[in-house]
């Protein structure tokens, strides 16, 4: 494809992808399979000029001042990409398959947008939704500015290695006979991560069960749970079961693993997952079936539908989907399923509330209501990693992984 026919295609998907719900990825995805004359080099390019757009959207349109897909994508060829304005220009030039040519004001307001001065405007220079920056800054604090600007950047591919098959040498280097580089992540013990995007679920390494992909967050989290062998743990919004596996792995595939989600169709994946991992520990529990575990569990983990800020890295397009409402709804949600999980806690037990979110209204906020109204439950003592009192939020910048938060709760009933 030529430069003018991928700028085309770079603000014919923008378009589509500011106008529908579809995730972004599998918009590209269809958009591959519905024009084959496209070669993996075009798709490849077109998909991170994509997403890098939607990483930086905010402060584009903020230059701007307009959402048109066409002059948001001449921008972002300039700004991101590093051409001149007259080269970008020349690119609308009316042949097939590329921009009719652009109209006088649209080339003044191009220009404008380059001597534009958004430093002042906080959500245009760190490219984020104006509505949530005061519940981020709640969260982030000082470090608001460096996260928002560190998720601008393209996300890095983790994997973890599953300690059930090997350990970590054993995984770098069964990774490297197979020509990948891996690096071990510098605060995650079981994180491997690799630069660009290589195709890890075509390797030996991954069909023998000795990696899964895994944002080395996600992991982390997963550690602090501290599953231990013999005991009963429920995994109560599992989806594909990546934090299953993980916690098997530390339960050394002993006890009982439960595994749940409201959605039981998001686990159709899980038993073939936990096959390759070794895991012979996981038992389904369909939503009728969630009380007959009540008072039953020595863990219970509840990584909960949230707003997804925290993984903007990887998935730009919802920072400008959510609304106010969605967040709304969200809160309810969390604030179920937190009263669902905790009747699942055995005295003593614990209960750990996880979202892939750096919003103070999903994390802090929701944990606060939920100790006032639920007599029996307080924050655990234990140490961790990037947090303290019983809570921890990751992000870019002090863990190298994406913005998860975790809180640890005890169950200090006597029955």
């Amino acid at each position: 494809m030529r430069p003018a026919a991928r700028l085309q295609a770079v603000s014919d998907l923008l378009h589509t992808v500011m106008s529908d719900a579809i995730p972004a990825d599998r918009i590209m995805q269809n958009w591959g399979r519905q024009n084959r004359y496209a070669g993996s080099k075009d798709r490849r390019d077109i998909s991170n000029r994509l997403f890098a757009i939607l990483r930086h959207y905010g402060s584009l349109t903020a230059r701007l001042q307009d959402d048109d897909a066409l002059l948001v994508s001449l921008l972002a060829t300039v700004q991101l990409d590093g051409e001149t304005l007259e080269a970008a220009i020349s690119l609308a030039d009316g042949s097939a398959h590329s921009p009719e040519p652009l109209e006088a004001a649209s080339v003044e307001k191009l220009t404008q947008a380059l001597d534009r001065d958004v430093s002042q405007d906080k959500a245009g220079a760190w490219s984020a939704p104006d509505w949530l920056l005061s519940d981020i800054e709640a969260q982030l604090g000082d470090d608001t500015e460096g996260v928002l600007m560190a998720m601008r950047d393209r996300a890095p591919v983790d994997v973890r290695v599953n300690l059930l098959k090997t350990d970590r040498a054993g995984a770098i280097a069964a990774l490297q006979e197979e020509g990948f580089e891996p690096v071990p992540h510098a605060h995650v013990e079981t994180a491997l991560r690799f630069e660009g995007a290589p195709r890890l679920v075509d390797s030996e390494a991954f069909k023998q069960g000795l990696i899964e992909v895994q944002d080395a967050g996600a992991q982390s989290v997963a550690q602090v749970c501290d599953a231990k062998p013999g005991q009963t743990v429920m995994d109560f919004c599992a989806g594909a079961g990546g934090k299953a596996l993980a916690l098997a792995a530390q339960m050394e595939n002993q006890g009982l693993l439960l595994v749940h989600d409201a959605i039981a169709g998001r686990m159709n994946g899980q038993r073939p997952r936990a096959k390759r991992a070794g895991v012979d520990i996981l038992q389904i529990v369909k939503p009728a079936q969630v009380l007959d575990f009540t008072e039953g569990c020595d863990l219970v983990v509840a990584d909960v539908p949230c707003s997804g800020t925290g993984r903007w890295r990887r998935s730009p397009e919802t920072k400008w989907r959510l609304t106010a409402e969605d967040l709304a709804e969200l809160h309810q949600m969390q604030a179920d399923i937190l009263t669902e999980a905790a009747l699942l806690v055995q005295p003593g037990g614990r209960l750990v509330y996880i979202t892939c979110s750096i919003l103070a209204s999903e994390n802090g906020q929701q944990i606060d209501r939920f100790l006032q109204e639920t007599p029996g439950f307080e924050w655990s003592q234990i140490d961790l990693p990037f947090g303290q009192g019983g809570q921890m939020q990751l992000h870019p910048l002090n863990s190298d992984t994406d913005g998860l938060y975790c809180a640890v709760l005890q169950n200090v009933s006597t029955s």
